[in-house]
């Protein structure tokens, strides 16, 4: 049983932040907490609840690019340095506003001595660059987005 000093601090919390609605899960335990507006008689449309497993969510975090709308984010598939170039010397494989299409290679990520070329799966324009050249990442890191609608 749940005592009204323990759902107090769900309300402080809504008041706090402005919320007509929270929910709350913890195991067994649901609180479902919503208010009406003073600038709304309308009732709180109903939200679809969408329903992920935790291997759900561990395997679309594994995938190596997640697709948002026409936005596409690369990830790194393994932990590394990352360089924008073949050498010091070369110009980058990449550069924000660069169109690419499949198999055309946007890093490489060296781990344990070994240069992983990083390849574009899409066809799209380079919007961001989120890592600097000779720079950490790690696995799952996202380092480009990519837009598919230009």
């Amino acid at each position: 049983m749940v005592k009204p000093e323990e759902l107090k601090i769900y309300a402080d919390f809504m008041a706090q932040y402005g919320l007509d609605y929270l929910e709350v899960r913890k195991g067994d335990f649901k609180l479902i907490l919503g208010k009406k507006t003073a600038l709304s008689e309308e009732p709180l449309e109903e939200i679809p609840v969408v329903s992920t497993t935790p291997e759900e969510i561990l395997k679309k975090s594994a995938e190596e690019t997640q697709e948002l709308g026409h936005l596409i984010y690369v990830k790194s598939p393994l932990v590394g340095t990352f360089y924008r170039a073949p050498s010091p010397e070369s110009p980058p494989f990449v550069e924000v506003g660069s169109k690419v299409k499949p198999g055309d290679t946007l890093c490489i990520v060296e781990a344990m001595k070994v240069m992983n070329e990083i390849k574009s799966e899409h066809q799209a324009v380079v919007k961001e660059i989120l890592v600097e050249n000779a720079k950490p990442v790690e696995y799952g890191q996202v380092i480009f987005v990519l837009d598919t609608s230009g």
